[in-house]
């Protein structure tokens, strides 16, 4: 047993295509997974687990206006990542809705239902490379904050964080479940290229999860997430990845038992930021 927290249930994870069931606790039970402090400390359990529940209120009043999440929620977001982190620039990504009706418009859009982590070392070497095709979606990015294309190959570090936000049912039929980094060596993780996803012209390299040693693996969920709490984790981290440590923070979509198939079918906002200093 990792945890003497209550289980929050017990789910099917896809671990690259083996379906292994695993115990998924709720985070709620522990308050050191809830960040209170004004000021992200890599030093404590954040830098060691990669994620923690963040009270978060947005002006944003309707999660479905994507203009509105577009003009008002991606500033929100950037100064609270620039807040936390005290970093010299924070880049904001465009917000992904995942919901019944982008999953129809755009297959990338449904809930992620294996275990993966979005990026590898390379992504720091991808950002800094104006040869990359990624260079066609962060070069107007850049621009589009009035930075110039040097600033992320000049950075002393890197780090790109990931709001997730329910917008949906209270418990949804597919929510969110995140790992501790720390239970997740390297060798767990193997690198697959990604073409393209969402219709962008460009790829890239994410990790996905083997299941060899699930049963090490420490999964938590945080039921009935409410519009005013974000799950806060980190997808890369320069600082981490040349010291060798844990910089990526694996998570999946799961079927809660509790909930019916295709009833209170799941609604979220993911936000990413990339925070640059120097």
């Amino acid at each position: 047993m990792h945890t003497t927290l209550p289980l929050a249930c017990r789910a099917a994870m896809n671990y690259l295509g083996e379906e292994i069931e695993v115990p998924i606790f709720d985070g709620r039970a522990d308050p050191a997974l809830t960040l209170t402090a004004t000021r992200l400390d890599d030093d404590d359990g954040w830098g060691q687990r990669g994620f923690a529940l963040f009270h978060h209120r947005s002006a944003v009043t309707d999660w479905t206006d994507e203009a509105a999440i577009d003009q008002i929620h991606r500033r929100e977001i950037a100064q609270t990542a620039q807040a936390l982190t005290g970093c010299t620039h924070a880049l904001p990504y465009p917000a992904i809705l995942r919901n019944p009706a982008m999953a129809q418009a755009v297959a990338d859009y449904a809930p992620i239902h294996f275990v993966h982590s979005d990026f590898t070392e390379d992504y720091g070497r991808m950002i800094g490379d104006p040869e990359r095709t990624y260079q066609t979606f962060l070069g107007p990015l850049l621009a589009s904050e009035g930075l110039p294309e040097d600033c992320v190959r000049r950075a002393s570090r890197r780090l790109v964080l990931q709001f997730w936000r329910n917008v949906g049912p209270v418990r949804a039929d597919a929510p969110l479940a995140i790992c501790d980094a720390a239970s997740v060596p390297e060798r767990d993780l193997e690198r697959s290229w990604v073409e393209s996803y969402g219709g962008g012209s460009f790829g890239f390299e994410t990790f996905g999860v083997r299941g060899d040693h699930a049963a090490d693996h420490r999964w938590y969920t945080f039921p009935g997430m409410s519009v005013d709490e974000t799950l806060l984790f980190r997808t890369y981290d320069s600082a981490l990845a040349e010291r060798g440590d844990p910089f990526w923070t694996p998570h999946s979509a799961f079927l809660d038992p509790a909930v019916a198939p295709g009833t209170a079918r799941r609604a979220s906002v993911e936000m990413r930021v990339l925070c640059l200093w120097g």
